[in-house]
């Protein structure tokens, strides 16, 4: 597994695998968020803004209102005003020249019982028109608006206007006399003022808001750079693990096959050498307990010999894959089981998906010795245009009781753990399943554009 740190199919690991992570990726993925919220917010803010600019126009037109009412015509305002006369056309001549203009087009004076006593409009003076709720509280002096409804029939002189705003405000005249002084607003000027409000102020908060998402993309890429290396830095730590614990495999084995086993091998040779001297000697007893020491001795040989070959098959390389799964497959007859293998001989894999379809199959081998108690076990090999499959079913006990989702990558033992992680890493697919009639099965997937040459 060591060449999966810097060969061809260990590059597709930072690459192809983990492709869905970069922190130009990243911070793209981070920045097209980042603006879809500054456009909500922006569209928030403008819907806010504009509220508020609205109400604060209709302050103004009430403002506006209270200084006509009571700066302008407050001082011709007077009771014989309210009769024809003199006083009346000097009313009329200042509203005229003082109080309408392009936004203002109708101005009423109301009694308490809803009679225009004066407008602008002289086929207005002397009609009779209920007051509604607003009308009557304005009475008291506070300023009150609302859109026309130009349906009523106190408004028909207006509707040639269109959408107008009404502003009331009570006033009294100097004798004491309580009226309603009524202005209407053209509503396009309430929307320009708004406007010219929004425009004021909509810059500022949407600049700053702008240069805050503009601020967080370097940020952004800071954190996400660092997190990319801090990623790399654990997957190379956990593949020179790998490595490291290949090494120690191999040379275990080393030490194993140079050592125990030859010196056991030795012991048992000796063993028939001495029995045959014993029985010679007519020692026949002697002889018998030495030649089943020598059979014992050798059964154990023939399992450390299985053991070397499990930890580190001496012909992956050099006869490739066929050749190593038929060696996994010996250990498991010299036990006793029976076992298929479906494998094509002439199969040509790279080197890096071969080390790795021999793990899996190594690690599955160690799982059905250890814990499937099984009788007949299939190794099977193949290769289509999208897939190279290998698959290891066992008819044994089966996944743990206790596992209720047989899918878990947890399920098969650390060894197969963590061949799974690399698996993902690579692109490939490692499941240890349930197998239909009992037993696991073990299955790796490794697309073929990588694994197989071209």
């Amino acid at each position: 597994m060591m060449k999966l740190a810097g060969a061809r199919w260990g590059g597709d690991v930072r690459g192809r695998g983990r492709s869905a992570f970069t922190p130009t990726l990243a911070v793209t993925a981070f920045l097209l968020a980042g603006l879809i919220a500054v456009a909500v917010i922006g569209f928030a803010m403008v819907v806010v803004l504009r509220h508020q600019t609205d109400r604060e126009a209709i302050t103004e037109a009430k403002a506006l209102t209270q200084v006509e009412a009571n700066d302008v015509v407050a001082p011709y305002l007077v009771d014989a005003a309210l009769r024809p006369g003199p006083a009346r056309a000097a009313l009329d001549r200042e509203v005229h020249a003082h109080v309408l203009n392009a936004d203002v087009v109708r101005v009423k004076v109301w009694s308490s019982d809803g009679t225009i006593l004066y407008s602008d409009e002289p086929t207005l003076i002397g009609q009779r028109y209920p007051l509604g709720a607003d009308e009557q509280a304005a009475l008291t002096g506070r300023a009150a608006a609302e859109i026309s409804n130009l349906t009523a029939p106190e408004n028909v002189a207006e509707r040639h206007f269109g959408k107008l705003l009404e502003v009331y405000l009570g006033v009294r005249t100097p004798s004491g006399r309580q009226l309603l002084f009524e202005t209407y607003h053209r509503y396009q000027s309430i929307t320009d003022s708004s406007n010219r409000l929004l425009v004021r102020s909509l810059p500022a908060l949407l600049g700053g808001l702008l240069l805050l998402y503009l601020i967080q993309a370097p940020l952004a890429y800071l954190l996400a750079r660092r997190l990319r290396q801090a990623q790399d830095q654990r997957e190379q730590a956990f593949v020179e693990a790998l490595a490291t614990a290949d090494r120690e495999r191999r040379r275990v084995a080393s030490d194993l096959h140079d050592g125990v086993v030859q010196g056991i091998a030795a012991i048992s040779y000796r063993l028939a050498a001495t029995a045959h001297e014993a029985e010679r000697d007519g020692a026949i007893g002697a002889a018998g307990a030495m030649r089943e020491m020598g059979v014992h001795l050798r059964h154990w040989v023939r399992e450390l010999r299985t053991y070397v070959l499990v930890i580190a098959p001496p012909r992956l390389h050099a006869r490739g894959l066929a050749a190593a799964l038929h060696d996994l497959a010996e250990t498991l007859r010299a036990r006793g089981i029976d076992v298929t293998v479906v494998v094509d001989e002439d199969l040509v894999v790279e080197a890096d998906a071969e080390q790795l379809v021999f793990r899996v199959a190594q690690e599955a081998t160690r799982n059905v010795v250890k814990h499937a108690d099984a009788s007949h076990v299939t190794y099977r090999l193949t290769v289509d245009d999208e897939w190279l499959s290998l698959t290891v079913a066992d008819d044994g006990h089966g996944l743990p009781a206790q596992r209720s989702d047989p899918t878990d990558r947890g399920s098969g033992g650390a060894g197969l753990r963590l061949l799974t992680d690399i698996a993902e890493q690579s692109g490939a697919r490692l499941r240890i399943v349930a197998g239909d009639t009992g037993g696991v099965v073990v299955e790796l997937l490794i697309p073929t554009r990588t694994a197989v040459p071209a």
